[in-house]
């Protein structure tokens, strides 16, 4: 009985207190991407709407894209070229949708997108369309919208332009060397007026299955003009064979289909070719099932969370764009716009991702404790299994390296409640306060503001991470700590540390204190420089003082000298005489007063004698000529001279 009691209470032990994760950081850190969105706003309310920009500022997008549907647009009118333009302006008709043809017509100009920006607090991504318009057309459309105070901080070449299903590219630039050609060109006068801009120019290889692109980036790697960015376009859709997935397959899919098109593509940080250039993502997950069964759910936006996180893992990806900002199609809009603006799983995500990382500028890898590891089976057409090891557990921590302030966003996609200790990323525990979403529901349709629970927490240790959910920290990176400086500086200037003031050597601690923790003990030596006396010597009609110094500047009287910067100076007057130099230190010394009297000075060389005459010894005035001669000078002196000839 004795021995079941035991063996009962270890049992119930593990099953109250869990183990605990004791999260560490990883080696690898990188800048934060900026959070972008694509811009298919013509369905409306659009940019001119404000209720709708606020929504859009709601989700804290750093860039927002300009124009919708880049390949049909007037830029000059803020809307679709018509029909009949587009049946004649290209090698090929481009066809409208019926939608397109028929939509309300709203003032989408550039300059009204820019006052979008403003209220949104974002930069502008301006895609040209380089198929129904020219070169000159855009060019001047750049030109108009810079005058008119648009700021455009960001341009991109064209859209997909190397995708296979991309038939008007096909039919405008058959080659990628056509691409890349006109590429060239547009670059090279782009940063004739736009020298700060950034360009980006759509690239991918895409394999043999595309001949067109098959290598499509070795042509972009040889422009002359070369680009600032790639832009990655990782579009992912489930199709009807992946309704037999378990929430195990799902939700590492983006585990197992990223690094794939990353190698594919061309888009593996290690790429040698690839240095010079940023990456910048434009993905999404399309639901192409016929039931829709994972479109709009929250196991899509824990899709989305890991997809950020594999996009992070590649140190060239500097911008990720999610499509789409906002309409009417579940499938990709993060806005409801017929629903009062209620975010679907994109803006959902987009909020939760994008704030966590506001005022940050660093992102720094949390490490996942090989226990969290798993393994997810998946299968290749032909049936071929592929074993894919997986997180269930991922995150980072966000840095501001001057504020010391941090955020941690950890997502958990197992169906497991983990418990962790964050302590060695935020300090003070009683600070550091949480907010964990999750949902009732992997699978139900997102269709109102209270579907997604969050829960408030604070701490460091001992934190419950529950199964399907996105938690995010804010707090303090430091830790008390103790600081050693080693001051030294010039006898008689003054040490400042912190609110203390100090101008003797000597060992000094000061405590720096922080209402939110992060106390620190500094702890000051203060030395001084050795000390360099200033003297001045005289010598050969000239004084002088130590010659190894910085600079110098001599004085009469108290008054500095103009043009006397050397450490030497032939003085043309009676008087006080000074120097001061600045040591290599930094250090300034004076020299005491030298009295200087040309007269009387023993160096005969300082006062030149006047000739008066020149006598012969009968005391005649005469010339200087053959002979013995008397030279009387007007300081008294004669001299005896023989002249020979």
């Amino acid at each position: 009985m004795n021995k079941f009691l035991f063996i009962f209470f270890i049992s119930l032990s593990s099953f109250i207190f869990p183990q605990q994760f004791i999260l560490e950081l990883d080696t690898f850190n990188r800048s934060i991407p900026t959070a972008n969105f694509g811009g298919q706003t013509w369905r409306g309310p659009s940019w001119v709407d404000s209720v709708f920009v606020d929504s859009v500022a709601t989700m804290f997008p750093d860039v927002l894209a300009y124009p919708p549907s880049p390949d049909l647009w007037d830029w000059d009118n803020g809307w679709f070229y018509p029909q009949s333009f587009l049946d004649t302006c290209c090698v090929d008709s481009i066809q409208l949708t019926w939608g397109q043809a028929n939509a309300t017509v709203i003032d989408i100009t550039p300059e009204n997108f820019q006052n979008a920006l403003n209220q949104v607090n974002a930069e502008g991504l301006y895609c040209l369309n380089m198929i129904s318009s020219s070169i000159t057309s855009q060019l001047e459309s750049l030109h108009s919208a810079k005058n008119n105070g648009v700021s455009i901080e960001r341009i991109r070449l064209g859209d997909e332009m190397g995708k296979s299903g991309n038939t008007h590219s096909i039919s405008h630039f058959p080659t990628a060397e056509d691409y890349a050609a006109t590429c060239d060109i547009y670059i090279d006068s782009i940063r004739s007026f736009l020298p700060n801009t950034k360009i980006a120019v759509s690239a991918g290889n895409f394999g043999a299955s595309n001949p067109r692109a098959q290598y499509w980036n070795e042509a972009l790697y040889n422009m002359t003009n070369p680009a600032d960015a790639f832009r990655w376009s990782a579009f992912f859709y489930l199709k009807g064979a992946d309704t037999l997935f378990t929430t195990k397959q799902l939700l590492a899919y983006a585990f197992d289909q990223i690094p794939t098109y990353e190698s594919v593509r061309g888009f593996q940080d290690t790429t040698t070719n690839l240095q010079p250039y940023e990456l910048w993502v434009g993905y999404g997950i399309t639901d192409n099932t016929s039931d829709h069964r994972f479109r709009n759910r929250w196991s899509l936006v824990l899709m989305f969370s890991a997809s950020h996180q594999l996009f992070l893992n590649n140190k060239l990806v500097e911008d990720i764009s999610m499509f789409n900002i906002g309409g009417i199609f579940e499938n990709w809009d993060a806005l409801d716009t017929q629903n009062n603006y209620r975010k679907r799983a994109t803006g959902v995500f987009a909020s939760i991702w994008n704030k966590v990382k506001i005022d940050k500028s660093k992102a720094t890898r949390i490490k996942t404790p090989i226990n969290l590891m798993d393994t997810v089976t998946f299968f290749n057409n032909n049936g071929v299994p592929r074993i894919v090891e997986y997180p269930t557990l991922f995150g980072w921590r966000f840095e501001n390296e001057i504020t010391q302030e941090g955020s941690i966003i950890l997502t958990n996609i197992s169906e497991d409640t983990i418990i962790v200790s964050v302590d060695d990323m935020l300090s003070n525990s009683n600070n550091v306060f949480w907010e964990k979403s999750y949902s009732d529901s992997l699978y139900d349709v997102i269709d109102g503001n209270d579907y997604i629970q969050t829960l408030k927490d604070t701490g460091t240790v001992n934190i419950a991470l529950y199964p399907y959910s996105i938690n995010v920290a804010k707090g303090l990176m430091c830790s008390d700590e103790t600081n050693y400086i080693y001051n030294s500086i010039c006898e008689g200037d003054t040490a400042f540390v912190l609110n203390s003031t100090y101008t003797q050597e000597g060992v000094y601690i000061d405590s720096l204190y922080n209402p939110v923790g992060c106390d620190s003990v500094i702890i000051t030596n203060v030395e001084f420089y050795p000390t360099s006396n200033a003297s001045i010597n005289f010598s050969s009609s000239t004084l002088y003082t130590e010659s190894s110094m910085m600079s110098y500047q001599w004085f009469l009287n108290g008054d500095s000298i103009n043009g006397a910067n050397q450490f030497n100076y032939i003085p043309l007057q009676n008087g006080s005489y000074s120097v001061s130099y600045i040591d290599s230190n930094g250090c300034l010394s004076f020299s005491n007063l030298f009295e200087l009297d040309l007269l009387k000075t023993n160096d005969n060389r300082l006062y030149f004698k006047k000739l008066i005459s020149v006598i012969d010894v009968p005391g005649n005035i005469r010339t200087k000529t053959k002979g013995f001669y008397l030279e009387i000078y007007d300081d008294g002196s004669i001299e005896k001279k023989y002249l020979i000839k």
